[in-house]
């Protein structure tokens, strides 16, 4: 079941991809990007409604992580996507947005000291070198 859940992601990541590469050039990238995270923002809240207990405290005793990440993870990261975008080929574009986990993961390591498993850095490096193999290839040509 996760594994179904992680591969629909990578459907619709995909297809965000896709779409601001096809509106960005024809867009205002501002104004993409809050369209694009208000759409996901009342989607998520609709989810929330349905499918997820609500209570006041456990609201406000996430309002700074929250506002964090509304900000700085949506606000700023999905803006500056967006104005990168119109320049950039969709693909090399999926490539270095798929560095998020390496940037996560040296993230984890350097501000709080996280470490990865044998398993964890297998992954890291089976990751990088299809990274490094799709993009080598298309040099080759």
């Amino acid at each position: 079941y996760g594994d179904g859940l992680v591969l629909v992601s990578a459907l619709f990541w995909s297809l965000q991809v896709l779409l601001v590469a096809w509106l960005s050039p024809r867009t205002r990238p501002v104004g993409l990007a809050f369209y694009q995270f208000s759409v996901c923002a009342v989607l998520s809240l609709m989810t929330a409604v349905l499918f997820e207990s609500f209570e006041w405290a456990g609201l406000v005793a996430a309002a700074g992580p929250i506002f964090y990440g509304g900000v700085l993870s949506v606000g700023v990261a999905y803006t500056l996507q967006v104005v990168a975008q119109r320049d950039a080929h969709p693909a090399h574009a999926s490539i270095l947005m798929s560095l998020e986990a390496v940037f996560a993961a040296f993230g984890g390591w350097m501000l709080l000291g996280e470490t990865l498993s044998l398993r964890g850095l297998v992954g890291c490096g089976m990751m990088l070198a299809g990274m490094m193999l799709s993009q080598l290839w298309a040099l080759r040509k």
